[in-house]
């Protein structure tokens, strides 16, 4: 038992060391929405990182990583995690409701990061529709010519959906797809929301989807 509750000390030390850079994403968005505008609303970033990395005296570090994720659980929030990040291929994606919505209006985010530049791109938000959902709009990080975006209803949902042009080209790295709405009086439950992304890259198809946290 002292030597579970010893590592676990070390692991919460490691994770303390290992933080998100939410200044430097901060930034990225920034640049992203400067040609939208002063309407635009930007995000704030509070998505969690997986960690990989060096636990030295602790051991063996796939072994470790495997228990700390029995024995610290959740997320850097306290609780569970909604919709982990999910990957395949060069892609990785999670999604994030929009922290400072108002009981009118909300905000679903889709984060992807890509390794490798993506010749197709296609990002789905799908959000579970009440009698006053409409569409207000959307944003992305990439250029804005690059993409096709339209939305619509389809089965009770808000559908918004972005497509890369042909001939244009996502780079490596990471990018946020905003949809926007209004809904009914009072804050949504987002628990049946989905989103999707498919893409090419160099190494063949990529996809990755899931829900919102």
């Amino acid at each position: 038992m002292a030597d579970r509750e010893e590592t676990r000390e070390l692991l919460r030390a490691a994770a303390a060391e290992h933080r998100p850079d939410r200044e430097r994403m901060r930034a990225r968005v920034a640049r992203g929405m400067a040609a939208r505008g002063p309407a635009a609303v930007a995000p704030r970033r509070r998505r969690g990182r997986l960690v990989a990395g060096a636990v030295g005296a602790v051991g063996c570090v796939l072994a470790v990583t495997v228990l700390a994720g029995g024995w610290l659980g959740g997320d850097e929030r306290g609780g569970a995690t909604a919709a982990s990040p999910s990957a395949r291929g060069t892609l990785a994606t999670s999604g994030e409701i929009y922290r400072d919505d108002n009981p009118y209006w909300s905000q679903s985010e889709v984060t992807l990061e890509t390794s490798h530049p993506l010749s197709a791109l296609t990002v789905e938000v799908r959000v579970v529709a009440d009698e006053e959902a409409r569409p207000t709009g959307g944003w992305r990080t990439p250029p804005e010519e690059d993409f096709v975006f339209t939305t619509g209803e389809e089965g009770g949902d808000l559908v918004f959906r972005w497509e890369l042009r042909e001939g244009r080209e996502v780079p490596e790295g990471e990018h946020v797809f905003a949809a926007q709405y209004d809904h009914g009086e009072g804050p949504r439950d987002a628990a049946f929301d989905r989103y999707l992304v498919t893409g090419e890259g160099p190494g063949g198809a990529v996809e990755g989807g899931g829900g919102f946290s």
